[in-house]
């Protein structure tokens, strides 16, 4: 009986110990999820440089978000661009929505003859689809895709394929307007 009661003791030690790591693990996360949570619900500024960001992928979306509030889109692309390097899918289809949104602004405040609304209206274009392809269910993604498409239309080359009586499984497009010369 002596030694069942001392094997207890230990069992219950031992259970003691594991109890209070996981206590403590838990206590650690639950401080980072606060401290995360107090960067994104407070007024990032602008100023703080990216390595005083938390490398949470919300805390990053949050100081994107406020870089283009104040109009720094370059750097907002280049932190949300970061943010499609990880393996995190959580918000990949808001990431690429947001990049479509900036390239689309930026756009709408070029000039109609000019060649660069052409081909950020095409970035758009092109992140609204990858957008899309990961959540079809996004309204607002396929509602600015339209804007896009009546920006810049266009013209697909399934018809004339139709017409030499070749058909294909792929459709070939092209943006009404933009030429790349090659060298």
């Amino acid at each position: 009986m002596n030694k069942l009661s001392y094997i207890l003791q230990w069992l219950l030690i031992l259970v003691m110990g594991v109890s209070s790591l996981v206590m403590a693990q838990l206590g650690y996360e639950l401080w980072q999820a606060k401290k995360i949570n107090a960067f994104i619900t407070s007024q990032p500024q602008a100023e703080q440089v990216p390595e005083a960001v938390p490398e949470d992928i919300k805390a990053q979306f949050a100081y994107a978000y406020k870089l283009v509030e104040l109009g720094k889109t370059e750097q907002a692309l280049e932190v949300l661009t970061s943010l499609l390097d990880r393996d995190q899918s959580e918000l990949t289809a808001a990431i690429y929505f947001n990049r479509a949104n900036i390239h689309l602004r930026e756009a709408q405040t070029l000039a109609d003859d000019d060649s660069a609304r052409l081909s950020l209206v095409g970035l758009a274009k092109q992140d609204y689809r990858d957008a899309l392809l990961l959540d079809s269910s996004l309204w607002n993604v396929r509602f600015n895709l339209e804007l896009g498409l009546m920006m810049v239309p266009e013209i697909s080359d399934m018809d004339a394929t139709i017409k030499k009586g070749r058909t294909s499984s792929s459709v070939n497009v092209k943006a009404v307007g933009f030429r790349v010369d090659l060298p």
